[in-house]
């Protein structure tokens, strides 16, 4: 008797779940980056003697711009930019829905 075998799609090694996971995550991270750039801040996680603290510095407007133009950032922005409308396909999938919640 032949197994049934489910084809599970993949894109450069990754599955759909990896693909939404690693869309969402950057996504979250991004939105979170410009809302503190908007306030032309900065923020890091710091531990401290009462656990893990966020240590916040205000920056100048300039120093916001000039990390704008950085090719970290400009990646950053890039990756999500080019994974939304795929995420965005894989999550009206009946099956990749519930998960699509549980990563935003």
């Amino acid at each position: 008797m032949e197994q049934a075998t489910t084809k599970i799609e993949k894109y450069a090694g990754l599955d759909n779940k990896e693909i939404l996971l690693v869309y969402y995550r950057l996504e979250n991270y991004l939105n979170t980056l410009n809302k503190n750039l908007e306030k032309n801040v900065v923020t890091k996680q710091v531990s401290t003697p009462m656990g893990i603290a966020t240590a916040i510095k205000e920056v100048p407007k300039e120093h916001v711009e000039i990390f704008k133009q950085t090719e970290y950032y400009k990646t950053l922005c890039n990756i999500v930019e080019k994974l939304q409308p795929i995420a965005e396909i894989i999550s009206e999938c009946d099956e990749y829905k519930d998960l699509s919640k549980t990563f935003k």
